[in-house]
């Protein structure tokens, strides 16, 4: 809608002079996303472990999605002295590795003097390959670590604060602050409670239907555990429907198509907000909430022109396209890139270029035109999977797995 670019072109080009993430899918950040691109990663690990047949139960695909691995990767530094002063958010910090590496990062919250606890955030690197995720330490609760670029329980840390400090510590414990479990139970704050534009309206109606704040994570979390998610409406039954490709089938569809879908949402209300405020800073919050928006849709393993696997809602369109016929530009095909993909990839580029303030595109009130686009590739999911091969879809498309991709 008319509000949604304008706001967005009048605050498009504050994040230039930054460091930018490399293309995604087509799309060119102008801010550093790399980091959140790789959720799909947290997605693709907790997908190996829930379809794991050799496991009885979901613990290692439960710890993967509450604890992730592979987004916001920080240490939290036990030292082996109290810090001497402050020491702000952001600084630069430097250490060691087990293995001699030289490790770097930023203070991940203001620390005050007398602290024994630091928490460091991973410094991102945007030059690792597609799917080798955003840092070289990624450990939270992932079956496969990577530990190559962690920080040495046992090194010294130079915090370059003014003065420069140097501090041992004695122990590390490596955590991630973004997981696909953090999209749910932290939306009652981000969606309804505490955002200048809340309660944002898709979120609302997702909150009034079902009754719960953290419907995502009770479908999910039920789904594990095999119990039912008390929803006031819509309610999941899974002490019923309780075999495990069921189960299976829905935590995945829950994580990756309910819970990201809805934080992709977030990130474009959370944009026009802070375009509304309308300060210097705030308009290049604006420019990166639009870019992580982006990124959440496409995830890091689409690659840079979106032919890659990846595990998101753009994964989703195309593999949907295909079974419905709607690729390509004329959306006729069933091969090629999702047709809903290259629209509204094309209206992510317009968001953040000042051509949308001279070409506004309309959409119906109060639902900006990538909402209504994003919907869609979950009403054709939707109609496809409630249906199976009577429309195209596989022929042996499980009856489990049609209405798991249904309901959820």
């Amino acid at each position: 809608m008319f509000r949604l670019f304008l706001l967005l072109v009048a605050c498009a080009t504050s994040a230039n002079g930054q460091e930018a993430s490399s293309a995604l899918a087509g799309y060119l950040p102008q801010s550093l996303v790399t980091d959140h691109s790789t959720i799909d990663l947290d997605q693709a690990a907790f997908e190996a472990a829930l379809f794991d047949q050799a496991q009885t139960t979901f613990e290692a695909a439960e710890k993967i999605y509450t604890f992730g691995g592979n987004s916001k990767s920080y240490a939290v530094l036990t030292l082996a002295s109290s810090l001497p002063s402050y020491v702000a958010e952001g600084t630069n910090v430097n250490g060691i590795a087990e293995n001699g590496n030289l490790v770097t990062g930023t203070v991940y919250e203001n620390a005050l003097a007398g602290a024994l606890l630091l928490k460091i955030q991973y410094l991102v690197d945007s030059t690792l390959a597609v799917g080798g995720g955003a840092t070289t330490c990624r450990v939270g609760g992932l079956v496969n670590k990577v530990t190559d670029g962690c920080f040495s329980p046992t090194t010294t840390l130079t915090i370059n604060s003014v003065p420069v400090i140097s501090i041992s510590a004695t122990a590390v414990e490596n955590l991630n602050g973004r997981t696909l479990q953090i999209f749910s139970t932290k939306a009652q704050d981000l969606m309804y409670d505490n955002c200048p534009g809340c309660p944002y309206k898709h979120y609302k109606m997702f909150y009034d239907y079902y009754g719960r704040f953290n419907y995502v994570d009770r479908w999910v979390t039920a789904a594990l555990h095999g119990n039912d998610t008390d929803f006031n409406s819509g309610n999941a039954l899974f002490t019923t429907a309780n075999d495990l490709d069921t189960r299976r089938e829905a935590a995945q569809k829950g994580t990756a198509y309910m819970g990201v879908w809805m934080y992709v949402i977030r990130e474009f209300e959370d944009a026009i907000d802070d375009c509304n405020a309308g300060t210097p800073s705030d308009n290049a919050n604006a420019a990166h909430a639009w870019d992580e928006g982006v990124a959440f849709y496409t995830g890091s393993l689409e690659g840079t022109n979106g032919t890659g696997t990846g595990k998101l809602l753009y994964a989703l369109a195309d593999k949907r396209c295909a079974e419905t016929k709607t690729c390509g530009h004329d959306g006729n095909s069933d091969s090629g890139t999702a047709k809903v993909n290259i629209d509204i990839l094309a209206q992510f580029a317009l968001g953040q270029s000042e051509e949308a303030f001279h070409r506004p595109v309309a959409s119906p009130p109060g639902v900006g035109k990538e909402n209504v686009m994003l919907s869609s590739v979950f009403v054709r999911s939707a109609d496809d999977d409630q249906f199976g091969g009577v429309f195209g879809g596989p022929s042996d498309r499980r009856p489990h797995r049609a209405a798991d991709d249904g309901a959820a």
